[in-house]
């Protein structure tokens, strides 16, 4: 059975109130988009993970990403490897709610750390874990740690992340400037590789809030949003013969959904990989949308000749679909939605006409 796609502007939806959950007039509304760098069958992915919150939302306690049933994950990396980088946008409360920007790199921890095992300790209960990473950014001068407790639970991956409160201060473990998460964007290199047979896979992420004011996790607020990833997924673009102008032309292909009323974005710019993926920014913009697809998935966008060498490449992003079936992650948690993974199609390279000289 495929699935029918509807538009959630998901960069927006995050603050307008998704979930409520908890406490009365409690607002909670994480989300969780992953990006893959690859969604070819058996293909080792560089995995890039967005979360969103609210920044007038309740404050996270606690978070677990699920990967897929079906994909393979190596935890074997030595402690000091760079696994990914990381990007992330907090709310100080301290600092009067400023919205404030970390940066750092994914790293692999040493799990003999004394503070690592303090913090693997007070967040799961045990020391010992498949491997450990650390998100390793920056506030205001002061180093900003966060400890990835990873494990293998049966055909599963499990990340699991306690943040401090807010609320309290720091001397009572509460977080540094009062921070809340807002925003975090990181990717995860060299540890995933995607399921061999074709079929749609989910990626889970489970959310509980603090109680507002306290360090006291409120378990009847958890939710869940999940990613789905058809394997394998595909979309291209070439350049066809026109008479006049540019003429791009390709298909997007996920398994186990209908592109039928999709509108792809087209991205353009003077510098290659003008549109974002899921281990690049984008060094473009994106211009126009594409006509709605039909459903064998196929499209045709024209465009005007250029006056310099442009860089054309296609996007599908920002659609969701309503959550079916149990939670990947076995819990029984309600599902808010569900995110479908991006894909960037390959570049094309047109450029200005040459001037026929007269004789």
């Amino acid at each position: 059975m495929k699935k029918s796609l509807r538009l959630a502007l998901l960069a927006c939806a995050c603050f307008a109130g998704l979930a409520l959950a908890g406490p009365a007039f409690a607002k909670y509304d994480p989300y969780l988009q992953i990006e893959q760098s690859s969604y070819k069958l058996g293909a080792p992915i560089t995995a890039d993970v967005f979360i969103g919150i609210s920044d007038d939302a309740d404050p996270t306690a606690r978070l677990q990403i699920y990967s897929p049933a079906g994909y393979s994950a190596s935890l074997a990396a030595a402690p000091g490897t760079k696994i990914g980088t990381v990007l992330a946008i907090v709310k100080a409360k301290a600092l009067g709610g400023a919205l404030l920007p970390l940066a750092g790199d994914v790293v692999v921890a040493n799990p003999t750390d004394p503070a690592i095992v303090a913090a693997a300790t007070k967040c799961t209960g045990t020391a010992t874990h498949g491997t450990i990473w650390v998100l390793n950014t920056s506030l205001q001068g002061q180093t900003v740690a966060i400890p990835v407790f990873v494990d293998q639970k049966g055909a599963l991956v499990v990340q699991t992340v306690c943040l401090p409160s807010p609320d309290v201060p720091p001397a009572q473990g509460g977080a540094t400037f009062g921070a809340q998460l807002v925003l975090a964007d990181f990717t995860i290199r060299g540890v995933f590789t995607n399921a061999g047979s074709r079929n749609g896979y989910e990626w889970a992420g489970i959310y509980t809030p603090y109680v507002p004011g306290t360090q006291t996790t409120n378990p009847a607020g958890t939710v869940e949003w999940r990613t789905y990833v058809g394997l394998p997924s595909s979309l291209t673009l070439a350049k066809a013969k026109t008479k006049k102008g540019i003429k791009l032309v390709g298909r997007l292909s996920i398994a186990g959904l209908t592109p039928k009323g999709v509108k792809l974005g087209l991205y353009a710019g003077k510098k290659p990989k003008p549109a974002p993926t899921a281990t690049t920014g984008g060094t473009g913009k994106r211009i126009v949308r594409s006509a709605a697809l039909p459903a064998t998935g196929r499209y045709t966008i024209r465009r005007p000749t250029v006056k310099f060498t442009t860089f054309f490449q296609t996007r599908f992003e920002n659609y969701a679909t309503d959550c079916v079936g149990n939670s990947p992650s076995g819990l029984q948690v309600p599902c808010k939605g569900e995110d479908i993974a991006a894909v960037t199609s390959n570049q094309v390279k047109a450029t200005k006409p040459k001037k026929k000289r007269r004789r």
